[in-house]
């Protein structure tokens, strides 16, 4: 059976009724209360690290490898890779996915203004809802997740370890951003859906356009 290259119909609803939800708690966050919900107080203290350690280092380097110029570098690069493969549609939902997430990320964040945590442990500018970081993790892991579930040549069981490792990728970033105590639990996690809900619309939108009378003949 010919796997769809499409997002299933019922994943881009999902997505769409995922932003619905972001948006909603942002209106909460920004009019009611911008402070830390009961659970996002209980995982700074869960996730913390001390300076020096070695998990401060691994989250140090998530921080540096997720901000604005290593996103930009990998996503340029996945592109890359996947024009070379003659898979241009591909290319186009990764970048699209990115710069959806950017767009919205950086609007919200403007609208909220949710103040960071007090106690940061790594100098991080803006308001904290929502992770930008989490964010493009998601964008990039999950697009190139479902770019692999489009291809038939790869086995079913490859498809679904690249998604284990799209879900890891996004949860180190998650973890990293608040064991620096730059964001709150909750900031990762609307970071991580709004990522998600921009891959599977990015690639639901090129995947609908018609192909191209070369590309047809060049299998893309």
């Amino acid at each position: 059976m010919q796997r769809s290259a499409e997002a299933p119909r019922p994943a881009t609803r999902w997505s769409v009724a995922g932003l619905l939800l972001l948006a909603a708690l942002g209106v909460y966050l920004r009019f009611i209360d911008h402070g830390p919900f009961g659970v996002d107080e209980w995982w700074h203290g869960v996730a913390a690290v001390t300076r020096g350690s070695a998990p401060y280092a691994v989250a140090v380097f998530l921080a540096e490898a997720g901000d604005g110029i290593g996103a930009a570098a990998c996503t340029a690069i996945a592109a890359a890779l996947l024009l070379a493969l003659r898979r241009p549609r591909d290319a186009g939902a990764v970048v699209t996915a990115m710069l959806l997430g950017i767009l919205a990320s950086e609007t919200v964040k403007a609208l909220v203004l949710r103040p960071r945590p007090w106690d940061r442990l790594y100098v991080s500018y803006d308001s904290s809802y929502s992770s930008g970081h989490s964010m493009g993790a998601a964008a990039l892991a999950v697009s190139l997740a479902l770019v692999v579930r489009g291809i038939d040549a790869v086995p079913r069981a490859a498809a679904r370890w690249a998604s284990v490792a799209a879900a890891c990728w996004v949860l180190l970033m998650m973890w990293s951003r608040t064991a620096l105590h730059v964001h709150w639990l909750s900031d990762t996690l609307a970071g991580a859906l709004l990522g998600t809900c921009a891959a599977i619309l990015a690639r639901r939108l090129w995947m609908r356009m018609p192909r191209p009378a070369t590309a047809r003949r060049l299998g893309a």
